[in-house]
């Protein structure tokens, strides 16, 4: 009987802490001119007016990623293609948020949008 009474407490203070199911995930797929971006191209999210990285991570073979912000809210997520900075506004919430994103020329500079 002792025993089944540690299993529960166990149990309920697991239950009880704070994991990374809590947080949001930011994922999808990045393109160029209708076709993948290459394998490793460098991605982050942070916070608005701050230098500090909640996450990041580089693009596999078939242009994808996935990141994950701890804090809901608002996020720029950032795209290191070709040596340049691009940056989106993004949102981070309990629930996994898809951005697909194309990497375009507008103007002779390269942008970002969500497709």
């Amino acid at each position: 009987m002792r025993s089944i009474m540690l299993v529960i407490m166990s149990c309920a203070v697991l239950v009880a802490l704070p994991t990374s199911a809590n947080a949001g995930r930011i994922f999808g797929d990045i393109s160029v001119d209708g076709k993948p971006v290459p394998a490793g191209v460098k991605i982050k999210v942070t916070r608005p007016g701050s230098s500090a990285v909640a996450d990041s991570t580089v693009t596999d073979k078939f242009g994808s990623y996935k990141l994950t912000v701890k804090e809901e809210g608002k996020a720029v997520l950032t795209v290191l293609y070709n040596s340049k900075p691009l940056d989106l506004a993004v949102f981070s919430n309990k629930e996994a948020a898809r951005y697909d994103l194309v990497v375009e020329k507008k103007d002779g500079k390269l942008t970002v949008r969500r497709k």
